[in-house]
């Protein structure tokens, strides 16, 4: 926490109203913070993944009652994650005067959406009466995986990355989408006489061309003929090059941003060091 931080949070918490309230907050989302709370939550994802895993197993079949009932307790406890940490939003974000706004900011946040996911199967099976077998209700399950990512400092970072480099992202996707465009709608005109049950329109030429451009290569639709065979050896040496180019951008972004972000940790430590004992509180 930076010095101007802590003059604001001492103020606040001498309001005799407001700062009662700050502090309400502010000890709740410790408490979510805290990390035996972290760990509690994280077993009950892990799990809830597993189960899911589990039961699509034919041998699970006799267990299957017994997964539904960890998976239901597992989003009766997100769902109260998830109510705390709307009451507790103020404490997460203070320098937004407004409660009600701090709470806005984070169901609207990543973090909060990918919560309010995990808590649909809870929703739909309590309130609706519904099967936990139908389909939103096992994908609400799945995207529970997302919830992983905030328990991983690593996993924090994508999203100010891309920022960084966003521009760059955008020219490299952008010239390997013209490139895909090109090369499957030239193949299609060139492979359609010579086996037109493969290349029946401009769609299976796109689609021959993104899984050769991305070197997969399934094998489904292929060329035969001298020129589509050609094209397809060009396609592939580019595609190796050009795919390269958005990796290498966003490997050396993700690696400024851990270099970063540890300099900043320890150039905040040295100032919080400093700044404790200058700290001065409000009458």
């Amino acid at each position: 926490m930076t010095y101007k931080e802590k003059k604001l949070q001492r103020f606040i918490d001498n309001l005799p109203y407001i700062g009662r309230h700050a502090r309400l907050y502010r000890s709740i989302h410790r408490q979510l913070m805290n990390k035996w709370t972290q760990r509690f939550v994280l077993f009950f994802i892990v799990g809830s993944i597993l189960s899911i895993v589990l039961s699509s197993f034919e041998e699970s079949a006799p267990y299957r009652s017994w997964l539904f009932a960890f998976n239901y307790l597992a989003s009766f406890i997100f769902t109260i994650e998830y109510t705390l940490r709307i009451i507790a939003a103020p404490g997460q974000y203070p320098n937004i005067q407004n409660s009600w706004k701090a709470r806005f900011r984070y169901i609207f946040s990543f973090y909060g959406l990918i919560d309010l996911i995990a808590i649909i199967p809870f929703v739909v099976i309590y309130v609706y009466n519904e099967s936990p077998h139908v389909h939103l209700v096992v994908l609400a399950y799945i995207l529970t995986i997302f919830k992983l990512i905030r328990y991983s400092r690593s996993y924090r970072l994508p999203g100010s990355m891309i920022g960084t480099v966003k521009d760059e992202l955008v020219t490299a996707y952008t010239a390997c989408g013209i490139l895909v465009g090109f090369a499957g709608i030239l193949m299609y005109y060139i492979e359609r006489d010579a086996q037109p049950h493969a290349f029946k329109n401009v769609g299976d030429g796109l689609w021959w061309a993104v899984e050769t451009f991305t070197t997969v290569g399934y094998g489904d639709i292929f060329p035969i003929t001298p020129l589509g065979r050609l094209l397809g050896s060009l396609i592939m040496l580019i595609g190796i090059s050009m795919i390269a180019v958005p990796t290498a951008i966003i490997s050396s972004a993700f690696m400024k941003m851990i270099i970063e972000k540890k300099h900043k940790g320890k150039s905040h430590a040295d100032t919080d060091d400093t700044d404790d004992n200058d700290v001065p509180t409000f009458s």
